[in-house]
């Protein structure tokens, strides 16, 4: 048996093969594109540089959180003067790295300032609050288990919400922040 061989044609004998027109280019042509393409990059960059920048930042907000968590989990578990005390221990930390002269305070200014700087309307700075503080410094004042579950609420929403004038922006500022 044979290979059948292919057609030869005098038809395709002299067929010259065409040029393929060059590949499309995804750069911009135009000065302008180019230009905008550049500046979308640089505020991107500079975007995630302040995301980042604000991330390591709020690391503080990160573990009173988690410790917060904790707390709660471990509530049932404890004694209400433990929660009370954990609790005042993380916000003391968490106020005075925001704030360093609170360091030294357990009144009502402490109090007012967990208030006005999350814009809690009805928080800390109350009857409970203060029974809250003065537990922790008499052992035989405690909370109820309403009360410190309303503590705990308050705890989480102060650590999300309260301002930090520290915190960095996208513009730096020339104070070495």
């Amino acid at each position: 048996m044979t290979q059948p061989a292919p057609p030869s044609s005098y038809i395709l004998k002299d067929l010259i093969e065409i040029a393929l027109p060059d590949a499309v280019s995804w750069w911009p042509q135009t000065l302008g594109w180019q230009i905008l393409g550049v500046l979308v990059l640089v505020f991107l960059l500079l975007w995630a540089f302040y995301r980042y920048r604000l991330y390591r930042f709020n690391r503080y907000r990160r573990e009173a959180l988690k410790a917060i968590a904790t707390i709660e989990q471990s509530c049932g578990q404890s004694a209400s003067q433990s929660v009370m005390s954990d609790v005042f221990l993380v916000l003391k930390v968490a106020a005075a790295h925001v704030e360093p002269s609170l360091a030294s305070h357990l009144d009502r200014q402490f109090l007012r300032y967990l208030d006005t700087s999350a814009l809690l309307a009805e928080g800390f700075d109350s009857p409970a609050g203060q029974c809250w503080l003065d537990g922790l410094v008499q052992p035989g004042i405690t909370l109820s288990d309403n009360q410190t579950q309303q503590l705990l609420t308050l705890a989480n929403r102060w650590v999300k919400r309260h301002s930090n004038p520290n915190q960095p922006g996208l513009v730096w500022r020339r104070d070495g922040h």
